[in-house]
C-alpha cells in the first residue's frame, strides 16, 4: 500500500510564528483539509535557521486528494489567498508515493 505525499517548500523573512500557525497541526488548512476522511495528516518541518521550511500533505490517494480539491474548490483558494501573505516564496517540490 502506499500513500499520496505533496511536498511544498516555503522560503520567509518573517512572519516565521504566524506561518507555523496557520500551516501547523491545529492552522488553518488542517482544519480545511481534515473534514475529508482521506486526508492523512501534514507535517511540517523547519530548517535550522528558521527561514525555511516543508510541509508534507498525506493522503490515501492521488484521486482522493484531487476529489477534495474538486469539491473544495472557494475555500481552499480563499485560504490559499490569504495564506500568500506569510512567506516570500513558494514552490511545489513534488508528489511522492510513501511506501510501506
Amino acid at each position: 500500500m502506499s500513500m499520496y505525499c505533496l511536498v511544498w517548500k516555503y522560503k520567509l523573512s518573517s512572519n516565521q510564528a504566524k506561518f507555523e500557525e496557520e500551516y501547523g497541526r491545529n492552522g488553518g488548512w488542517f482544519k480545511l483539509f481534515e473534514s475529508c476522511e482521506d486526508y492523512l495528516g501534514s507535517d511540517l518541518l523547519k530548517s535550522s535557521d528558521g527561514k525555511t521550511f516543508i510541509v508534507v500533505d498525506k493522503w490515501m490517494s492521488k484521486a482522493d486528494y484531487q476529489d477534495f480539491l474538486d469539491e473544495n474548490k472557494a475555500e481552499y483558494d480563499q485560504l490559499n489567498e490569504k495564506s500568500k501573505a506569510l512567506y516570500d516564496e513558494e514552490e511545489q517540490m513534488g508528489e511522492f508515493d510513501l511506501l510501506q
